[in-house]
């Protein structure tokens, strides 16, 4: 059995994640935390096995969390679980030290799934996840360069292409709630949240929700 920490700094994925796992038969504890700093004070006074990461907390970046626990025990595995899903955000992380890295949609099933797999000393990446890390090695993304290799300049005006309340919606789908949670967080209802997607979809001419993160984060519509 093993003892699992999780960092994630909204309350309902982190609750969702420390229920899937202390249900979970071969988990012997589960302790959640929403900062570094409180992740690495249990790191300092606890056996971690395992740490599933955020890399948007409270308190800056996971990877923080990450680096410390490889240093204080390098036998520790880190897995990402996060809705960045760019190829830089990855290649950062793997550099941390984390083994795999999810996107916040898989299910329970995967994400237990890829604890296993760390275990038995491989790396669990989500297809997609994966998909982005080979465009942006492949097209040296990096940084968005234009034809001629310089840095392309993002038009401010792009910031202002979704009005405020799709730019609500975005954040939190960044983050990985569903529909259902991202209308109770905006005290709107549900069935509203799927009409403000298409919307968003359509603006920023994407296919899916990694996509339109991707994209909005690129023009700094989102951080």
């Amino acid at each position: 059995m093993i003892d699992v920490v999780v960092l994630e700094d909204n309350d309902l994925l982190r609750n969702r994640l420390a229920d899937i796992l202390s249900s979970w038969s071969y988990v012997k504890s589960v302790s959640a935390y929403s900062s570094n700093k409180d992740t690495i004070a249990h790191i300092d006074n606890n056996s971690v096995d395992v740490l599933l990461a955020d890399l948007n907390v409270d308190d800056g970046n996971g990877n923080a969390s990450i680096s410390y626990l490889k240093s204080k025990y390098p036998s520790s595995l880190s897995v990402v679980i996060s809705a960045l899903s760019d190829g830089k955000s990855v290649i950062t992380a793997i550099e941390s030290g984390a083994v795999g890295y999810l996107h916040k949609e898989d299910s329970s099933f995967e994400i237990k799934a890829a604890i296993i797999t760390a275990l038995n000393g491989e790396s669990p990446m989500s297809p997609g996840i994966a998909r982005q890390l080979i465009s942006s090695v492949n097209l040296g993304a990096s940084s968005r360069m234009n034809t001629y290799g310089f840095e392309e300049v993002v038009n401010p005006s792009k910031q202002e292409i979704l009005t405020p309340r799709e730019v609500e919606v975005l954040t939190l789908i960044a983050k990985g709630l569903s529909y259902a949670e991202c209308g109770r967080s905006l005290n709107i209802s549900e069935k509203t949240v799927p009409v403000h997607v298409r919307n968003i979809y359509a603006k920023l001419h994407a296919n899916n929700r990694s996509e339109a993160v991707f994209e909005a984060r690129a023009m700094g519509v989102i951080q």
